[in-house]
């Protein structure tokens, strides 16, 4: 049993990933191939399904290819995540994509999620979300609406990406989705654990387009590629398996995940949301005891970092350095790919208030935004227990200025981990039987006295809240 391994299949936003994991956790091999996404104004966001395949098993190939005779002959199991909001349509005989995958960013939803909006209290009580352009749902609507084929609506096949990679990698070529992934689009209850119909039929959606639901550990079949075959037992979303990488997740810790988009979850075991102004409420387990998370979104993080240096191009990216240096920066209003949880504005009017025109002052401000985002989304948690720590990953998160600050304004420690994948090494401790973590924070943060930048956000969180306003 200890010799046994998983091959991680990580459908990503800038790349495909593949890892091999032990039931420790060690990570033996990877691959890792970059995709592209076409972004084209004012609202499309878009990549190509078989592209994303191709590298999807290239970054699979690759990592396998880098095993020892006798670890190839251990690998007994496979997992596949994915983005929760990629969407396209396919044939339900041979699986072509009839669409394009609409990324997350993609918005031509909007017009749909704007009519659905007097019945956000509903929705939100049958589905845990809040009503956003960033969901599957109005992407599913759209593509319905405007892609040019000549099959008939039953022979239409639509859904998250991993429903259509599951047809597509399988040799069985099942039409199935994951009960986590199901829950993200806005056509799920929670209660039914199931597709809703009156969900489906209030998006003028088809009853046989959706994929038929299973929980994140079952064999959905059987994994087919050269040379080799495995059965495929776990599938998930990216963000709620990464808050499995240490294990079953607490309900005393805050996860933070800052990837392009930040994601901040506190694990529920039972449904329902309290009196959490505007979050997320989002199935991280689907099992016959299924597990739950408070989610908040946050739209600018990495991805917000990354404008900022194409937008103030510094000679350097040492946001660290420079956080040091730069005591009084100027107030950026964070709008970078729209604004998430609890302000849901899809608008991008991102601006600097109080600009010196310092693009290293710039750079710090931007960093701080993300800091203050959290902090907005720490205080709509408040009607939850009290978290005792906050555990975050993500490429932003490598600065430490950023963590530092989230200590001192949340007044919790936060704990880094050297871990560059906790997505993956998540999917691996719900796969392989009998896994077990014992992994120790590289990085602890803990909390100190900085009434500058308590006063910093104060004035921040005003001044962002007048900018939103200014826009409605």
């Amino acid at each position: 049993m200890r010799a046994d391994l998983c091959l991680v299949m990580d459908q990503g936003s800038h790349y495909c990933r593949a890892k091999v994991y032990d039931r420790l956790g060690t990570c033996l091999s990877w691959g890792k191939v970059p995709i592209k996404t076409q972004l084209t104004p004012p609202n499309r966001a878009e990549q190509h399904p078989q592209s994303i395949l191709i590298s999807l098993k290239q970054a699979a190939l690759e990592a396998i290819s880098k095993l020892t005779r006798d670890q190839r002959h251990h690998l007994r199991t496979s997992a596949l995540i994915t983005q929760r909001a990629s969407t396209l349509c396919w044939d339900a005989d041979n699986g072509k994509p009839l669409t394009p995958i609409l990324c997350w960013q993609d918005q031509r939803g909007l017009p749909y999620i704007e009519e659905l909006m007097p019945l956000a209290s509903m929705l939100r009580q049958l589905t845990g979300l809040y009503p956003n352009v960033y969901l599957p749902a109005a992407k599913l609507r759209w593509c319905m609406e405007h892609m040019s084929t000549n099959n008939p609506k039953h022979r239409i096949r639509g859904g998250p990406i991993s429903a259509w990679l599951i047809k597509q990698l399988l040799h069985e070529q099942p039409d199935l989705i994951d009960g986590v992934t199901a829950a993200r689009t806005m056509l799920y209850s929670l209660k039914d654990r199931n597709w809703h119909p009156e969900l489906v039929e209030l998006l003028q959606l088809p009853d046989s387009l959706l994929p038929k639901v299973r929980f994140s550990q079952f064999h959905f079949g059987t994994l087919k590629l050269p040379g080799i075959s495995l059965p495929l037992d776990f599938v998930s979303s990216d963000q709620a398996a990464s808050l499995f990488a240490f294990g079953d997740p607490s309900q005393d810790d805050l996860y933070i995940h800052l990837g392009s988009g930040g994601f901040m979850n506190r694990a529920l075991t039972t449904r329902g949301l309290h009196s959490q102004e505007r979050l997320l409420h989002h199935l991280i387990q689907a099992a016959k005891q299924p597990l739950y998370s408070a989610e908040a979104i946050i739209n600018g993080a990495t991805n917000a970092l990354e404008w900022a240096f194409n937008h103030c191009r510094p000679e350097s990216q040492l946001i660290d350095e420079w956080a040091d240096h730069y005591t009084d920066p100027p107030l950026f209003m964070n709008m970078v790919s729209g604004v998430g949880s609890p302000y849901w504005q899809p608008l991008e009017r991102s601006c600097w208030i109080n600009d010196s025109g310092d693009p290293k002052a710039q750079m710090v401000a931007v960093m701080e935004s993300i800091v203050f985002l959290i902090c907005r989304n720490i205080q709509a948690m408040s009607a939850l227990p009290p978290a005792q720590q906050i555990i975050i990953d993500g490429q932003a998160s490598l600065y430490n200025s950023l963590c530092q600050r989230v200590a001192d304004l949340s007044g919790l420690p936060v704990l880094r981990y050297d871990q560059h994948d906790i997505t993956a090494l998540g999917a691996a401790w719900q796969t392989l039987p009998n896994s077990v973590r014992q992994m120790q924070p590289d990085t602890t943060f803990e909390p100190t006295t900085n009434p500058a930048l308590q006063q910093r956000y104060q004035v921040w969180l005003k001044s962002f809240e007048n900018h939103l306003s200014s826009l409605t």
